[in-house]
């Protein structure tokens, strides 16, 4: 099946709507093959798009849907991708932070951005909680896993996802709202979804592609490259280069994304999907 994103220029044949339809329409494509994996756990497209909406739905609930900024912060995982298109498609804007940013440098980013939550995974919040108690404007932290001794009431994805049974879709909404605020760069959602396309076609990515992810943060535009193209992504977060060419070649990856750019694998059979 091909990609259902016709490739052309780059910029062109968008999907209508929020950048977050990139997962609905790989999820409608092909919603058993793998689309990410991290370890030892798999996440098909249609689970992943089902996740993004489940959690949606949470924060919409939670926190409105008027584009407010969300800080989003991971490691290397599964968790990151559905969180940062759940902000999303809950109609709010996404923030997303470096997971290894020190307490004093994200005290100065939530000063800038001012955002109404944040959700972060477990060592990021271990790391800049006493930030989070002194920051005033801060109405909601939430957790993508919980760390032992966590406050009472300190909820996490998991649990808000549980929170409704409807799911929430893709907007048809303005393709020139606002939808990333990172460092000095506004992203729209047509800005967004084009660069997604574009770094598919220029890394040839299909449908056959397993793309090994090494470095020590998500790239926005990589994942959304993956997800416009329906190839698996595996998220190793090492960015040793040798132990991450071992890994590419141990899984058969066609793709390896390092710190300093991406490089294609000799061809081989790909065992990730």
């Amino acid at each position: 099946m091909t990609t259902p994103l016709r490739r052309r220029a780059p910029h062109a044949d968008l999907p209508v709507g929020s950048a977050d339809v990139l997962p609905r329409l790989a999820a409608t494509a092909w919603p058993h093959r793998a689309a990410l994996r991290a370890g030892a756990r798999t996440v098909t497209f249609a689970e992943l798009d089902r996740n993004v909406s489940r959690l949606a739905f949470g924060l919409r609930q939670l926190l409105g849907g008027d584009g407010v900024p969300v800080v989003v912060s991971a490691a290397p995982g599964l968790d990151f991708p559905a969180a940062f298109h759940a902000v999303l498609r809950s109609g709010n804007v996404a923030a997303p932070v470096n997971p290894r940013m020190p307490a004093a440098t994200f005290a100065g980013l939530l000063d800038a951005v001012r955002p109404c939550a944040v959700v972060l995974d477990r060592a990021m919040y271990e790391r800049v909680r006493p930030v989070l108690t002194a920051h005033a404007g801060l109405e909601r932290t939430l957790l993508l896993d919980a760390p032992a001794g966590r406050p009472a009431g300190l909820l996490t994805c998991a649990e808000l996802a549980t929170g409704g049974a409807l799911l929430v879709e893709p907007r048809d909404r303005d393709e020139y709202e606002l939808a990333v605020l990172s460092g000095v760069e506004r992203l729209t959602h047509h800005r967004l979804k084009a660069r997604a396309v574009a770094g598919a076609v220029a890394e040839g990515l299909g449908t056959r592609s397993v793309v090994l992810h090494a470095t020590p943060a998500h790239d926005l535009t990589h994942l959304g490259a993956g997800l416009a193209a329906g190839a698996t992504q595996v998220l190793f977060g090492n960015p040793d280069p040798v132990s991450a060419v071992r890994e590419a070649e141990r899984i058969g990856a066609t793709h390896l994304h390092l710190p300093g750019g991406v490089r294609a694998m000799p061809t081989r059979p790909a065992v990730a999907s």
